[in-house]
């Protein structure tokens, strides 16, 4: 993972050795949710509802555009394993590490999905483009018991609110 200063990661020959991390330390806690949901249409909206209130939780700062962009893209990741990896539960895991996020969705499929441009009458097919130009990076990966698909998500300083902060915060009347 790359250390942050300001907007840019820092190289591997930019960190220093020996120094205090460059993000603030309660930046740097690692947050993780897991769940596992029934493959029906309404685990797409229970899967946008658990990540959304877990990011903000976890200091996300909500409206702003990489959590829009992590909300579409658990959505469509979802979706796909909804729609083509058959009637088995599939299983969401997110966890938030400094300035990274990665959405985790493994299905009991094993048909990998292929990035596919859709024409403008199509209603169906956009789900992986979507996500490819979201995410800062992602793939799919075959696993023993069918895949997993991945998107990771860089979170810029200012989208992290220190929730320790708010929360010491005096509430006014």
């Amino acid at each position: 993972m790359p250390a942050w200063h300001g907007r840019r990661p820092l190289g591997a020959d930019e960190r220093l050795r020996g120094t205090a991390p460059l993000v603030p330390e309660a930046h740097m806690e690692t947050h993780q949710l897991s769940f596992v949901l029934p493959s029906t249409p309404r685990a797409v909206t229970d899967t946008r509802h658990r990540v959304l209130a877990a990011l903000c939780g976890w200091g996300l700062q909500p409206g702003s555009d990489v959590l829009d962009s992590l909300e579409l893209a658990t959505s469509e990741l979802v979706t796909n394993a909804v729609k083509h990896a058959g009637p088995e539960p599939f299983s969401v895991d997110i966890r938030l590490r400094g300035g990274l996020v990665r959405i985790d969705v493994c299905d009991a499929g094993y048909e990998l999905p292929r990035l596919s441009l859709p024409g403008s009458a199509d209603e169906n097919g956009r789900g992986l483009l979507i996500v490819t130009t979201l995410a800062a990076r992602h793939d799919v990966e075959l696993t023993p018991t069918g895949k997993r698909c991945w998107a990771e998500f860089e979170v810029p300083l200012e989208a992290i609110v220190d929730t320790k902060a708010a929360s010491a915060a005096p509430s006014h009347p």
